[in-house]
């Protein structure tokens, strides 16, 4: 059986060596034709898909640029109008800052022409202080030496507290003291009596002592 499969075998490798031994060289150039037919067209398809591939792929990518240049150009265009709204805020601004420096050097000056005038009531305030608390001074010891001496007011003290009173009425109350002197080398004279003396003088230092507290007070509120 062995030797029958090989004798087969040998009678068909001996046929087709026959054959191919026949074939002519136009049917060699037609099947070589053929061969690379099919393989032309094999690698003409892989050749298509890769340029598929690469073509979508380029796709994407200036799909990509184009989204990305647009963004950037709103983006841009916002900025611009961020920038000029800025920009007038600046202007803006800038206007205000010099409308604010004038007010500072005006509100400057005003506040020295305010503390010179503020010095000067000062000054007048001490002087018309000074003046009420020698009124008072002067009330205090007119007092004593007529209450003292009930009416004897021959003693040079009295009579310089009595005429600073007076003097004093005058100026910070705008009153005079009715009492009268007699001249040198006569009886003094009075238009009120002792009591009516002191009566009269204790009335004016309660108002000397109010026009204290008044100064006082308006010196405070000032």
């Amino acid at each position: 059986m062995s030797k029958f499969l090989f004798a087969a075998a040998c009678v068909a490798a001996c046929s087709w060596r026959a054959q191919a031994a026949k074939a002519t060289p136009v049917e060699k150039v037609v099947e070589l034709l053929g061969k690379l037919q099919v393989q032309v067209e094999q690698e003409g398809k892989e050749e298509a898909a890769a340029y598929d591939k690469y073509a979508c792929f380029c796709k994407e990518q200036v799909d990509e640029k184009l989204y990305a240049i647009t963004k950037s150009k709103e983006k841009i265009e916002k900025l611009d109008a961020k920038i000029e709204k800025l920009g007038a805020e600046i202007t803006s601004l800038d206007g205000e800052i010099s409308d604010l420096g004038k007010e500072i050097d005006g509100l400057t000056e005003k506040m020295k022409v305010a503390k010179e005038t503020r010095t000067g009531e000062h000054a007048i305030f001490v002087e018309n202080l000074a003046d009420v608390d020698g009124a008072i001074s002067a009330c205090d010891r007119a007092l004593e030496s007529l209450k003292t001496s009930k009416g004897d007011l021959g003693g040079k003290v009295e009579l310089e507290a009595l005429a600073q009173i007076q003097a004093v009425a005058r100026t910070i109350l705008g009153t005079d003291l009715a009492i009268v002197v007699a001249q040198p080398g006569k009886a003094y004279e009075y238009k009120y009596y002792a009591n009516d003396i002191i009566a009269t003088i204790e009335a004016l230092q309660k108002k000397f002592t109010q026009k204290k507290n008044d100064l006082e007070q308006e010196e405070f509120d000032t």
